[in-house]
């Protein structure tokens, strides 16, 4: 065994990681195989794109490497299709660990192992370019500008520099927002480290074997997908073509030498952190905190271990907004800091650590077991309801690579849509009103759905969704594109309410309606059950016996694996599995309609 790239930013996490890996110094020298490399990188991928395509991070399982694994290999396939028209000389990259170059070195008797993405050779020097399936748009986004529209990067010949390098007057700014590349937790930073680290171990193994006089030719990229691409629609033999001649291509590239040269010291730190919790294999207990990076797909692989420390009811995590932190007078608490401390419950938290009001009325509720209402504010949300409401739910496969015509990179590209007309309040019957639309294969039936859609939508009455942002952007991107169908489409956007507006709550709206800003801005329920998140899946509960527990598919991974592996399936389990699906999305917007007719009760 050898401790990889990705074991080593793992083990780099805290002292516990290591010795809950059971490992043995005296086994790090040995060779790690090539398919426990390759599956452990593979996992790695397939949570990174399940991460940015629906921000869920379960546990990856063989059908989700199954169907996402070939969507990263295409992206790096691309990469390095791409790459000659920007770098020159010989390029080796593959599918398969064994056929990428490989580096390796010896510290302290420890084996640290790397293979590379792209390994381009040019003369008496080489370039690493490491892919990632993320966007451009993390990395532009780094604004340093008063207006805050300046970028810290600048496209020059096809490839994007830190501006420091270009010989650019930079403003003091500047130097705050490249901190941010420098933190293995910032969403940026994250992929820098992963680069940094393979820096590290690359120019470690050309000390060891007498090419020293390299290091300082070789340069280091990160190619991730192009945020502004947008396909043409052009195939070739059925599959897309994303050569372009205008300079927009849908990879793009970033030098990140100095930046990495000026993470040697802090990766070396961290080698030496990471010897020292193997000497010591210290499985005790040891603080958590953002390093175990909860709820994000780069969390730690035994975080349920060390986090069993939180009441499975109400922790202290339930709180809206704990990362703001909590104060006592002038005093700030961070809350790892408090959970650290024994504050692990809701209710350990004193009254006055609690500065914003919806906090404390959050443990007022589980205090109690008594749900919170504004009652006037719901009837006036419920108000704006008009009939016929048409509850709408879209289903959509973020593609990292667009399929069809218009299409960026992880456009939630829609696939299946789901209607439930109520022609009155509370008259809606499951199945006699539910109209929907589930494409029969991954060819392009947008414009087929769009007009199914718009066939059942008539012009008068809300249209109700749950979480608006997702069916707005939806509804704006199918109109840049199908320009026949898009005043349609708009004026269907147009009446658009969210019924999270009347849980929740939405401050322009009740602001409007005449609410103090204080008011407007406080959620209008709350129960202890919900346990601080406003999804779909906790109110449905507490007004409807209506369920997701007992589906074959009950949630968007599941939703969008089924789909992705259409093709693959025998007709018999193609037409079970597509009503299955048909049945998810059903319920999503049976689920609004139950959801809206309990309110409509408890408020009578």
């Amino acid at each position: 065994m050898a401790i990889t790239k990705t074991k080593f930013i793992n083990y780099s996490r805290c002292p516990r990681y290591v010795a809950l890996d059971d490992l043995k110094e005296e086994i790090l020298t040995k060779d790690v195989t090539l398919e426990e490399y390759q599956k452990e990188e593979d996992e790695e991928k397939v949570k990174e794109l399940l991460g940015i395509m629906l921000e869920e991070t379960s546990n990856v399982v063989d059908e989700q490497l199954e169907v996402m694994l070939p969507y990263y290999n295409e992206i790096e396939i691309l990469a390095g299709k791409l790459a000659p028209k920007y770098f020159n000389g010989t390029f080796k990259y593959a599918y398969n660990t064994q056929d990428q170059e490989s580096f390796d070195c010896k510290i302290n008797g420890i084996r640290y192992i790397c293979y590379t993405d792209i390994y381009n050779e040019v003369d008496d020097h080489f370039n690493i370019i490491e892919v990632k399936a993320t966007t451009s748009k993390k990395f532009l986004n780094i604004n340093y500008g008063e207006d805050g529209y300046e970028s810290i990067f600048y496209k020059k010949d096809g490839i994007y520099y830190p501006l420091e390098d270009l010989g650019i007057n930079l403003k003091p700014k500047y130097y705050n927002c490249r901190n941010k590349l420098f933190d293995k937790l910032d969403p940026v930073g994250h992929y820098v480290y992963d680069l940094a680290v393979q820096r590290y171990i690359i120019e470690n193994d050309l000390k060891q074997t007498n090419r020293s006089s390299q290091i300082n030719k070789i340069k280091y990229y990160l190619a991730v997908l192009n945020a502004d691409y947008v396909f043409d629609g052009k195939y070739e033999k059925g599959i897309p073509s994303y050569e372009t001649n205008d300079g927009n291509d849908i990879v793009t590239y970033f030098d990140l030498t100095s930046i990495t040269k000026d993470y040697m010291d802090i990766i070396d730190i961290d080698r030496d952190k990471v010897e020292r919790y193997i000497r010591q294999l210290d499985s005790s207990r040891c603080p958590i905190g953002v390093y175990c990076e909860n709820k994000r797909t780069t969390k730690c692989g035994y975080l349920k271990m060390c986090w069993d420390i939180l009441p499975e009811k109400n922790s202290i995590l339930t709180y809206l907004d704990n990362h703001h932190g909590f104060k006592d007078g002038d005093i700030k608490y961070n809350v790892y800091d408090l959970i650290n401390e024994g504050m692990t419950s809701m209710l350990d938290v004193p009254d006055n650590y609690l500065n914003r009001k919806k906090n404390l009325i959050q443990k007022q509720v589980v205090k109690t077991h008594m749900p919170y209402f504004n009652k006037s504010k719901i009837i006036d949300g419920i108000k704006q309801i008009t009939y016929p409401t048409y509850h709408l739910d879209f289903e959509t496969f973020p593609c990292p690579l667009p399929r069809f015509k218009g299409e960026k990179p992880y456009t939630q590209s829609v696939f299946q849509f789901s209607l439930h007309i109520e022609k009155e309040r509370g008259v809606c019957d499951k199945f006699k009103d539910h109209y929907g639309y589930l494409a029969k294969d991954q060819l392009d039936h947008r414009e087929e759905l769009i007009k199914e859609l718009l066939k059942h939508i008539g012009q008068e009455g809300t249209v109700l969704v749950y979480n608006e942002s997702f069916e707005k952007t939806r509804l704006k991107e199918l109109a840049d594109i199908f320009i026949k169908q898009q005043n349609d489409l708009l004026k269907v956007r147009d009446r658009i309410f969210d019924l999270m507006n009347i849980v929740k709550t939405k401050s322009k709206l009740y602001e409007e309606l005449g609410y103090s800003k204080e008011e407007a801005s406080l959620f209008n329920y709350y129960h202890e059950d919900m346990q601080g998140s406003f999804s779909i899946k906790k109110i449905l509960p507490l007004f409807s016996n209506l369920s997701y527990k007992n589906m074959e598919i009950a949630n968007g991974v599941q939703a969008l694996v089924t789909y992705a592996k259409f093709k693959q399936m025998d007709k018999v389990e193609y037409e079970y599995k597509y009503q299955k699906l048909v049945e998810y999305c059903q319920q999503d917007t049976w689920a609004m309609f139950e959801i809206l007719k309990g309110i409509n009760e408890s408020v009578k």
